[in-house]
Formats: C-alpha cells, structure tokens, sequence
C-alpha cells in the first residue's frame, strides 16, 4: 500500500475549458465570467477569476450535502431546499411544475432550513 507525505494545502492554477468572459462595455460596470451555472463577477478581469476560484471551492464542498426535503400542509405541495455556492436555494415543486421561492444564508443545513418554514412538514431522509 502506497504511503503519502503529510498533506499540505497549496494554490494551483487549473485550466478551465469553455469559460466566457464578458468585458464591460462602459466604465463602473463590472467584469463577468459565465462556466456552466456558475457566474462571477468583479471590478477587474482578476477579480471576476478570484470569484470564479471562490465559487468553485465553496461548489466543491456542497456537493455532497443531503438536500432538504418538506411537504405544504394544506395541499400537498413539496418543497426542496439545495445547497449552492451562494446559498440555500428554496424550491417549491407543484403539479404545475417547480419555481424558487427563496434564498437564504447557508447558517444551517438544507434539513434544518427546510424544518424551519411554517405549514410544511419535514420528510426526513432515508438511510
């Protein structure tokens, strides 16, 4: 079985395929960079990269977190709280299909978000 030294944390510069980058047409407006869904922005072509490497990192870690899950009281209706980069995203899904109705911090888990809005009952995961 191979060994490993002790791990250090370190920047490295990764190249990413596909990245558009939109320049401000006049002064005071801010640069963007579109990869997928994700968008950055910034004051500066540096500064919308900085962004860029922030939401990858904080994408990275929400990738495995459990979304939440919570059913209306009154008529049914599910909602799903997602963890993102900027936030907890809310969704609430009907038979006439899905729409956000909220973001907030990402200060609790989608679970305990999802536990937190009146009128919907919780459905816990499965393990």
């Amino acid at each position: 079985m191979p060994g490993y030294a002790p791990a250090t944390v370190e920047t490295v510069s990764i190249p990413l395929p596909n990245v558009t980058v939109r320049r401000p047409l006049k002064r005071g407006d801010d640069y963007r960079l579109e990869l997928g869904a994700v968008i950055a922005r910034g004051s500066t072509l540096a500064a919308a990269r900085a962004d860029l490497a922030r939401q990858l990192g904080l994408t990275s870690e929400t990738v495995h977190t459990d979304p939440g899950f919570a059913r209306a009281d009154d008529n049914g209706d599910f909602l799903v709280v997602l963890d993102r980069p900027w936030g907890l995203d809310s969704y609430l899904i009907t038979d006439a299909g899905h729409r956000l109705i909220g973001t907030s911090n990402r200060d609790r888990t989608p679970a305990e978000d999802a536990a937190a809005n009146r009128g919907f009952t919780v459905i816990p995961p499965r393990r």
